[in-house]
């Protein structure tokens, strides 16, 4: 394949921008972390609903789409309003005033779908609810209790995806999963899940932020559940026939391209969360 000087420089932009995006909301504090996802939310729920369009071979109409979007927003933050954790945050005491205001719109959102949709395969994008605003809403519950563990999520999904590759580039023979993903191989994902377990054993080791077992927690859910969350997508893809879910980033795909494995990973990380009683508070600025 012949490099492309532009395509690299394009690449190279839109991951440079999309990271310092990224660094900005996940340190800087509680609110931009609420505003990042909030904004990310809304462009899996638009790419979602293109998604299931092309699966389902049907056209939403405007308001269906509309009422998609904002009963996805309302549930996101009816979740992200609940106190749900352990660990006390002012951010909630602040979004309680809106809480039962946002019940009414899910609860009255819903039964339109339910009731009043004219095209009654809309009843479908409701799926989405649970795989995208349900999911990032449980992920501001985790970052309530600290900010390190939204970030060793990420990390735990971006080790195991680069480990996996390279374990599977040199030792890779037998396909996992081939109809939905080609290139993963059975070694690289077992590897990918072995280099991530060690490393989080060796930092935790090292550091006193959390007990191991919180590591090796989410060590494994970026692993196993991360993996799967990237088969669904590929899958939902598939059965859309396309490449990418979107284009927000040139040269990168869409939205839920770039957060597929923390969609399925941060209920998973909530629980852990939940279980483990895990309650640290840090600060970056």
């Amino acid at each position: 394949m012949a490099f492309h000087v532009q395509t690299f420089l394009t690449r190279l932009g839109s991951a440079a921008v999309f990271s310092a995006i990224m660094l900005l909301g996940l340190l800087f504090n509680e609110w931009a972390f609420i505003a990042l996802f909030f904004l990310i939310n809304i462009l899996c729920l638009r790419e979602y609903a293109s998604m299931v369009e092309l699966i389902l071979q049907t056209k939403f109409n405007k308001n269906e789409k509309i009422n998609f979007m904002v009963l996805g927003i309302a549930l996101f933050a009816l979740v992200i309003s609940l106190p749900l954790a352990a660990c006390h945050n002012s951010v909630i005491d602040i979004l309680a005033e809106l809480r039962y205001y946002l019940l009414g719109i899910v609860i009255g959102i819903t039964a339109i779908f339910f009731v009043f949709q004219k095209n009654k395969q809309s009843i479908y994008l409701l799926t989405g609810l649970g795989y995208i605003s349900l999911a990032l809403g449980l992920l501001v519950q985790v970052r309530y209790q600290s900010l390190l563990l939204p970030l060793l999520l990420i990390l735990f999904i971006w080790m195991n995806d680069s480990m996996a590759y390279l374990t599977g580039s040199f030792i890779g023979r037998t396909k996992f999963f081939p109809s939905i993903s080609p290139k993963k191989t059975i070694e690289g994902t077992l590897g990918g899940i072995a280099f991530t377990l060690v490393f989080a054993f060796v930092w935790a080791s090292y550091t006193h932020w959390f007990p191991v077992s919180v590591w090796i927690a989410f060590a494994l859910i970026a692993s196993i559940v991360g993996t799967l969350g990237d088969l669904v997508e590929s899958k939902l893809k598939r059965l859309a026939g396309i490449k990418d879910s979107g284009n927000i980033m040139p040269g990168h795909g869409g939205a839920l391209d770039r957060f597929d494995s923390l969609l399925l990973a941060s209920p998973f990380a909530f629980l852990a969360v939940l279980i483990l009683e895990v309650c640290k508070k840090v600060s970056v600025f």
